[in-house]
């Protein structure tokens, strides 16, 4: 697996890595996703929502894998955090400020090593991408907090990679059946053309349709207690939520004496715990999505930093044989998942 299009059949375009938990490999994640398409000749971009390469992680005081870039790669970073300004073309100033600075869009004139602060709203990530991209960049590698889920919305991502690993639980059957039901919700299929232009007309955070007749409800947000949505789900055939979903409309819809339909913005909106999505998917609630997420594949991490790993072998088959045909990798021994 040295080149990206031995992997993957698609090239690489904007592509977010998510990690279920810290310390999944993330980092580990991205570089080496980003030597496989340099290996492939792509002009590549490096952005962070938030902040990503720092020597020790803010809350664990733990070491980070370096994040480090090759001649040519274009960043989006604050210059402050650059160590070695003369490896480094500054080609433009965004006005898009962070707590450690400015953003610039730079473009590395040697191998160096980087710290990235980037944006953390959406619509600032989609100008640096633009931006990126009129300089050259080919594809673009996102790498979003693992509490930031939202960095795989498909207005920003093209592509997702997830991370999972020991960090997240060291008990191999649960981290497997937990990143299995993750996966569920990422590559929910997408609505009849029926339901996404009943999901346009929709003027508010919730509708619900009975026939052919929509209602937009007069909702500011689409996180309603359970009772409210119970008294909203009663008699509905779909339902439309254009926001997050959380356990209290999970509960709901386990209430219901019928199986409406869910249509929801992408899966990025999801926030359902394992045991709610098993729940909904044994009662047979159907979800679909406006926007639907191209998950490209799944990577495995069986360290845990101060706590007990995973057999690496162990996890790499049982998570490949249940996601399969998923591609699953262990980036760290440059491993994939056969058969």
């Amino acid at each position: 697996m040295d080149k990206w299009s031995n992997l993957f059949s698609v090239p690489p375009s904007r592509l977010t890595v998510v990690g279920m938990a810290k310390n999944s490999g993330k980092t580990l994640t991205q570089n080496y996703l980003r030597t496989l398409a340099q290996a492939d000749g792509y002009v590549i971009g490096l952005l962070s929502i938030g902040l990503d390469g720092e020597k020790l992680d803010a809350l664990t005081q733990l070491p980070k894998p370096a994040v480090w870039v090759k001649p040519g790669t274009l960043v989006a970073t604050a210059t402050t955090l650059i160590e070695r300004p003369f490896s480094w073309d500054c080609l433009r100033k965004t006005e898009i400020s962070t707590p450690v600075g400015m953003i610039h869009i730079l473009r590395a004139r040697n191998e160096d090593q980087i710290v990235l602060a980037g944006p953390s709203k959406n619509s600032e990530v989609d100008r640096v991408l633009k931006e990126m991209t009129g300089y050259g960049a080919q594809c673009v590698f996102i790498d979003g907090a693992f509490d930031r889920q939202s960095s795989a919305d498909p207005l920003i991502s093209d592509q997702v990679v997830l991370a999972s690993g020991a960090s997240l639980i060291s008990d191999l059957a649960a981290l497997v059946s937990i990143t299995r039901c993750r996966v569920e919700q990422l590559i929910l299929p997408e609505c009849s053309a029926g339901h996404a232009d009943m999901a346009r007309q929709c003027t508010g955070s919730v509708g619900c349709c009975t026939g052919d007749r929509l209602e937009t409800l007069n909702y500011s947000t689409a996180l309603l207690d359970c009772q409210e949505w119970v008294r909203v789900l009663k008699d509905s055939d779909v339902l439309l939520v254009k926001g997050a979903v959380g356990e209290d409309l999970g509960k709901a819809l386990l209430q219901t004496d019928h199986q409406p339909t869910v249509i929801l913005q992408d899966s990025s909106k999801i926030f359902l715990s394992p045991d709610m999505w098993r729940r909904l998917r044994q009662r047979r609630i159907q979800f679909a999505v406006e926007r639907p997420i191209n998950l490209l594949g799944v990577t495995v991490n069986p360290t845990c930093p101060g706590g007990v790993g995973l057999d690496a072998d162990q996890l790499l088959a049982a998570m490949g044989r249940a996601l399969h045909p998923m591609p699953v990798l262990d980036v760290a021994r440059k491993l994939k998942y056969v058969p």
